[in-house]
């Protein structure tokens, strides 16, 4: 039910392989409305089969927008996302007195909801310096990094996501201060309601879905994928869970099997950071069903 006569923003949010897509779609038939993706990786136009991006049939039944729309060289970061999406919240409100916002992305679906922080500037020395180091060292020196100087922002980020690390870095190389305490402002006021929702099941199924969906995703052409990606594989965004191991696979360091067994480890931890972010905000339901959050919106 609708508070204060404002329009209402419905966000679906939950780990990987939960079933958001299918939520958010048949939620979207129900209330007549449309749909904004906040994942960070499904915006990009060449990343397709290992994003899990919706299929033609599912864009096809209700519209979606912020799928497949930046092209894979450009940078594109949350105040971004955040500037776009208000944008097409105003056109949906113009016909409609709901919207969903749907995705794994904890920090974009905050961003939307709550505002962003404004961030200093950073002297390019230091990010020039700290992708050449990611560029010889890899990621782990960024992982310890934040664990040293703000263990309270792991639970906050992709920790897998170098992109967002080296941004964190840099910030508190910049300012000397944890990047957590950047993210703690006074909330902007939208002329939307967000009602939050969380998909959830017991972990072992979970697992049973991340196996499951990494079969189907080798079996639709992932690798295939990962191969025409191979003039792009040092683009930040593509070092993430699953196009990672692939190309370590492509560089012949493991078999097949060994690959698909990394990319379900890798998919299984990040999925529980995914749950520790939306666990942290108390605004969202638990819920296991769009039947679940039908009723709740009614009440």
């Amino acid at each position: 039910m609708k508070q204060n006569n404002l329009n209402r923003l419905i966000v679906i949010g939950g780990p990987t392989a939960i079933g958001k897509t299918k939520v958010a779609i048949q939620l979207a038939q129900s209330l007549d409305t449309e749909i904004i993706s906040a994942d960070s990786r499904q915006i990009y136009q060449q990343l397709k089969i290992g994003v899990g991006r919706p299929s033609e049939q599912e864009l096809n039944s209700v519209k979606h927008h912020l799928i497949g729309t930046v092209d894979i060289a450009q940078h594109y970061h949350t105040a971004d996302f955040e500037r776009d999406s208000l944008k097409i919240l105003e056109n949906i409100y113009h016909n409609h007195s709901d919207a969903i916002v749907c995705g794994g992305t904890g920090l974009y679906i905050k961003t939307l909801c709550d505002g962003i922080d404004e961030m200093p500037e950073i002297n390019p020395e230091i990010r020039n310096s700290l992708n050449e180091q990611f560029e010889e060292n890899g990621i782990n020196f960024l992982q310890e990094f934040i664990q040293e100087k703000d263990p309270e922002l792991v639970a906050q980020i992709d920790m897998n996501n170098p992109k967002r690390l080296i941004r964190a870095v840099e910030m508190m190389i910049q300012t000397g201060q944890p990047f957590s305490s950047f993210r703690i402002g006074k909330k902007v006021v939208r002329n939307f309601i967000p009602q939050m929702f969380c998909l959830y099941d017991e972990r072992e199924i979970i697992k049973k879905n991340i196996e499951i969906r990494v079969s189907q995703m080798i079996e639709n052409g992932w690798i295939d994928e990962c191969i025409q990606l191979l003039p792009y594989r040092d683009i930040k965004a593509l070092q993430t869970v699953g196009y990672k191991e692939i190309f370590n696979y492509l560089d012949g360091n493991m078999s097949l099997d060994e690959t698909i067994c990394w990319i379900i480890i890798h998919t299984n931890q990040y999925a529980k950071r995914q749950l520790v972010w939306f666990r942290k905000d108390k605004r969202y339901v638990w819920v296991k069903s769009t039947e679940e959050i039908i009723q709740h919106l009614n009440n």
